[in-house]
């Protein structure tokens, strides 16, 4: 599993824990999460959850926000540095 993908596994957890408002699902989907949210889109979410983007500080923080989370401490996800630049290069 690469790094990225870590951190998309464990945003879809997150997105997984919120109800739906707007759909009769246990669960609120990624097009429900961007149209109810500022500066998201599906796309975006999608492929962060699938390991494929790289966010800015300022997309993860809008993430945080929609996930309902109150703080963002990104250094509890560990990564391992050395492998994220060697998959940037590839």
């Amino acid at each position: 599993m690469t790094e990225k993908e870590k951190l998309g596994k464990e945003l879809l957890k997150l997105r997984e824990q919120i109800p739906s408002k707007d759909y009769d699902k246990t669960n609120i989907s990624q097009q429900e999460l961007a149209d109810n949210n500022v500066g998201l889109t599906k796309y975006l979410i999608g492929t962060v959850e699938r390991g494929e983007a790289n966010p800015t500080l300022e997309k993860l923080v809008y993430l945080a926000k929609a996930l309902n989370l109150e703080k963002l401490n990104i250094f509890d996800i560990e990564i391992d540095v050395n492998k994220f630049i060697r998959e940037i290069k590839e």
